[in-house]
């Protein structure tokens, strides 16, 4: 047996035991440890859903940076560990005098410290495997031995603390008086009354819990988001586990008043958090700011509507027979962001800048939205892409870098030091319009080129009349009606029949501008990583709720296709267009659509074992939500496409090829890929983490289709069939 499954089964050995012991009571002390268990359980198993069950989306927590963040996640975990066992043996130790039990079951001092490393073992036997990657062999070794020395420091502290509680006679008689204040005259499992001392265990939790609470209050300053890029941050893992050591703690005590008088604790704090929210009002929002007239900006007007005059700007440089090309990029989270500014970039290089000059639109969704947002970030004035592939501190700055840059992190504080006070009950104690949502804004906000300087939807409205950058749309979702949400400088407008408003139909018109992090944001709202949220403005009838666009299409292709379908008519060549249309048109000769897919193309799959119920019965419906939207949503727009093609038939050439990330065993054999991607080591995350590996992979998916069937393909188009 090997020492994970030692340790996964020590708990249920530990339980065995006890119960042969003394079965009569064991059912109750279930009932009473039910917290700590449950904690407990926790520490055990989300390394292996971390993983084995659920990579793609938790694995990348586990991963490092450097051999601080280890030793913090080291000293965590073991805090951690020791919280769940110090709950649990108070609420032996008293159980029985507080809720008139037969036995008394008492854990010796030396178990409890052996049984709280073991609960935290696991947790960081995973991060040091994981983070292999990225820490050296001697990194790991100083960040294990000074996570080790600062966790004995720790536990030092707690026992000087809890030493000097108990001779402080101040302290000692104002928790005295609040114990009694709350308790009145059932003094049992608390105090007790022969030598008039706390009874064991409670002294040792006020001493962690205001250690812990120190901690928290520390980390939380330290490390508040900063529009300031290779700013330090601690690991999304370290805000898990101290939210687990505090909360094990402070329910763990609330669970064992509340026990004595029958009081169901879970119902009471649901009923507790959903009354504050109504009380207090409380929503996450996102900011509309005040339209400010500026030479950067351009505000709303009779002309945002004006199509043809923004592409005939932007595809000036061509002569004759003009060629559009249209950009779809498909949700998937960081790894959409970053396949997307790979493919955009790439074939730049590939095809040259004219290419990139003929992007007339970026229908983006998602992970999609936050690359598509970094690739126009790094456009120059001549409406291309062109970036630095070093700052004066020699630092690598380009979309690539900035796009795959962990915003988990700051999802992570976000959500420890803003929105769990939200959920508990609390919401008076933080910043109202601050959360989770925007703290990943500022973390975005810090890896655009000048993060000082706010781009807003308004400052692009100018680009894009300058012809400086494509049309950008950041589909997302408006949730009480179910219709499509375009945030984009341009005015689309507001269509009942397609199920669709814009943004300046919903809040331009009524001078108000957004951030461009703040509509990728919006765009990617991923379930849980981001809160669904509405503006901070009180504007009637407008208060809408925002979510992922991918609720309503994935892929982006659907605007895309609409807003083409609508206004081709009037960008044809002359002797194409109807007789009752005006001849000054753009010329528009060839369409070209990509379609960017950050995921492999799903293969069929013939044997299907149809085993793994529970799995299926908990987890299933996440998995089916993501083998879903993009299996079919790629068939379904190739067919679209191809209807598309047919109604235009004859009067513009429309071509359609979807770019997948490949799997290797799809592409051409190619030198200069890893033995990372070769081996088939490599699963695209759906979280917003990727390793050093993992970025890598994305580059090497790259350089294994651009010698492949469909970028040749297009390559033949553009430079021989078209001749661009």
């Amino acid at each position: 047996m090997n020492m994970k499954k030692a340790i996964l089964l020590f708990p249920l050995l530990v339980l065995l035991s006890t119960w042969l012991v003394n079965s009569d009571s064991v059912w109750k002390y279930l009932f009473f440890l039910r917290l700590p268990i449950l904690v407990g359980l926790f520490l055990l198993f989300f390394p292996k859903l971390a993983k084995d069950w659920l990579p793609a989306i938790l694995k990348n927590i586990f991963v490092l940076r450097d051999k601080w963040q280890l030793a913090t996640v080291i000293v965590s975990a073991i805090g951690s560990g020791t919280s769940v066992i110090l709950v649990a043996s108070t609420i032996l130790d008293n159980a029985a005098a507080r809720f008139t039990l037969r036995a008394t079951i008492k854990i010796p001092e030396i178990w409890q410290y052996g049984i709280g490393i073991l609960l935290s073992l696991y947790i960081c036997i995973v991060a040091i495997d994981l983070s292999q990657e990225k820490l050296s062999k001697s990194e790991i070794q100083w960040g294990a031995s000074v996570g080790a020395l600062l966790s004995v420091i720790l536990l030092f502290i707690i026992s000087l603390l809890r030493h000097w509680l108990s001779s402080n006679t101040f302290l000692k008689k104002i928790f005295f008086d609040i114990l009694y204040l709350v308790i009145k005259n059932d003094s049992n499992g608390y105090i007790n009354l022969q030598t008039g001392e706390l009874t064991a265990g409670h002294l040792t939790a006020i001493a962690f819990l205001i250690i812990a609470g120190a901690i928290y209050i520390t980390i939380g300053l330290r490390f508040d988001p900063k529009p300031q890029s290779n700013r330090p941050e601690a690991p999304a893992l370290l805000y898990v586990l101290l939210i687990a050591s505090m909360m094990v703690i402070i329910f763990g005590g609330v669970t064992f008043y509340l026990d004595y008088f029958r009081i169901p604790v879970l119902i009471l704090f649901t009923v507790f958090s959903a009354l504050s929210y109504l009380a207090f009002d409380v929503n996450h929002v996102y900011q509309l700011n005040p339209l400010k007239n500026s030479a950067d900006k351009k505000k709303v007007d009779d002309k945002s509507d004006n199509f043809k005059q923004v592409l005939t700007q932007r595809l000036k440089h061509q002569q004759g027979e003009n060629t559009l090309v249209i950009i779809c990029a498909s949700g998937g989270g960081i790894q959409a962001a970053g396949w997307t500014v790979e493919v955009l970039a790439g074939l730049q290089e590939l095809l040259g800048k004219s290419f990139t000059k003929a992007i007339g639109l970026i229908s983006s969704v998602s992970g999609g939205s936050v690359g598509s947002m970094y690739y126009l970030d790094h456009f120059n004035k001549d409406g291309f892409l062109e970036e630095e592939k070093q700052t004066q501190k020699g630092i690598t700055n380009n979309s690539f870098s900035a796009a795959t840059r962990d915003s988990l992190d700051a999802v992570g504080w976000g959500f420890a030091y803003l929105d769990i006070w939200r959920f508990i009950g609390f919401p008076f104690l933080i910043r109202p319009k601050f959360d989770r949502g925007t703290a990943v804004e500022i973390d975005w906000q810090a890896e655009l080129k000048e993060p000082r300087n706010s781009k807003t939807l308004a400052s692009w409205r100018k680009q894009i009349f300058d012809g400086e950058i494509p049309i950008p749309v950041f589909n997302a979702t408006l949730v009480e009606n179910g219709w499509r949400f375009l945030i984009t400088p341009m005015t689309f407008g507001e269509v009942p029949e397609k199920k669709y408003i814009d943004f300046n139909n919903l809040y331009g018109k009524l001078d108000y501008d957004m951030n461009v992090v703040t509509a990728a944001r919006l765009s990617a709202t991923f379930p849980y990583v981001s809160p669904i949220c509405r503006s901070n403005l009180n504007i009637k009838d407008k208060n809408y709720h925002v979510a992922d666009g991918g609720y309503f299409d994935n892929s982006g292709f659907i605007t895309a296709a609409e807003w083409l379908d609508a206004h081709l008519n009037e960008w044809l060549k002359p002797e194409n267009k109807s007789e009752n249309q005006p001849h000054n048109s753009l010329n528009i000769k060839r369409v070209l659509i990509l379609q960017i897919n950050p995921f492999p193309e799903s293969p069929p799959i013939k044997k299907v074992r149809g085993d793994g119920g529970w799995f299926m019965a908990t987890i299933g419906p996440l998995l089916a939500v993501f083998k879903v939207r993009d299996s079919v949503l790629a068939s379904r727009n190739a067919q679209e496409a191809e209807f598309l093609a047919a109604k235009w038939h004859n009067k513009v050439d429309i071509q359609y090829f979807p770019i997948f990330f490949p799997s290797f065993s799809d592409t051409p054999q190619a030198s200069e890929v890893t033995a990372f991607y070769k081996n088939g080591q490599y699963q695209p995350p759906l979280s917003w983490k990727l390793t050093d590996k993992e970025k890598q992979a994305i580059k090497d998916g790259w350089t294994a289709i651009k010698i492949g069937e469909t970028i040749q393909n297009i390559k033949q188009l553009w430079h021989n069939t078209w001749k661009m």
